[in-house]
């Protein structure tokens, strides 16, 4: 996942990254052991997480699309972005941009 390239920078902002995983169990501790990932990723078999996020089913394959949401500190949501295809993700520079502007408020 390129979010851990920049997992530092996005901590010192007082961010922090989950990434939300509807494959198996086997696929999601792939993403945490083989990628080296540092952030913890939500095991979601059933989609309840994504599906209450609205990201669910959107491309027609019963898979979450490639979303990214920034939620403040009350779990308010600021800013999204759902992909539009399955390698459709904002930039980590656009990410970035948009936590840089939330924490200067």
């Amino acid at each position: 996942m390129e979010l851990q390239g920049d997992y530092d920078l996005i901590k010192s902002l007082e961010a922090d990254i989950l990434a939300i995983s509807t494959d198996d169990l086997s696929g999601a501790a792939f993403a945490v052991d083989g990628l080296g990932l540092e952030f913890p990723i939500l095991y979601d078999p059933e989609a309840s997480v994504v599906k209450k996020y609205g990201v669910f089913n959107l491309l027609g394959d019963r898979m979450a699309a490639p979303a990214t949401f920034l939620l403040d500190r009350t779990g308010k949501v600021q800013w999204q972005y759902v992909g539009k295809s399955i390698n459709d993700r904002p930039s980590n520079r656009e990410i970035i941009r948009r936590l840089t502007d939330l924490a200067e408020g």
